[in-house]
């Protein structure tokens, strides 16, 4: 599979599913980590939005599921890659935000999700 076809795809599914399943929402953070790798990243406001994901990914997951990536990384990092990164980071600062107001969760996830979707739309805020 071709990285924005799965860009788009983990999008569509966040956005429809939310965070609530953690192994989409950690495929998603992990895909969309993999725009960062390519040489041709390198503007600040983009590396603060990588360097965002990886400490999101980190704090809310600190023992990864076991996720497969079946995508090829981008060999370039061009306007398409970027908008539709920033449309995945965009859905997952969203699901976040949501799932920090559910009741049921306890409260050091909820703030963890809280604090998880302000990073993530400040970050994406540094890109548009």
């Amino acid at each position: 599979m071709n990285y924005m076809t799965a860009l788009r795809q983990a999008t569509a599914q966040i956005q429809a599913a939310g965070v609530d399943d953690e192994a989409e929402a950690q495929a998603g953070l992990r895909l969309a980590c993999l725009a960062f790798r390519s040489p041709t990243a390198s503007d600040q406001a983009w590396a603060l939005l990588g360097l965002e994901l990886l400490s999101v990914l980190a704090e809310l997951y600190p023992d990864p599921a076991p996720v497969a990536i079946i995508a090829a990384q981008p060999s370039t990092v061009g306007p398409p890659v970027r908008a539709a990164v920033f449309d995945l980071v965009r859905v997952l600062a969203e699901g976040y935000e949501r799932a920090s107001a559910q009741p049921q969760l306890a409260s050091g996830r909820r703030f963890a999700y809280a604090g998880a979707a302000s990073r993530l739309h400040s970050a994406a805020r540094g890109l548009a």
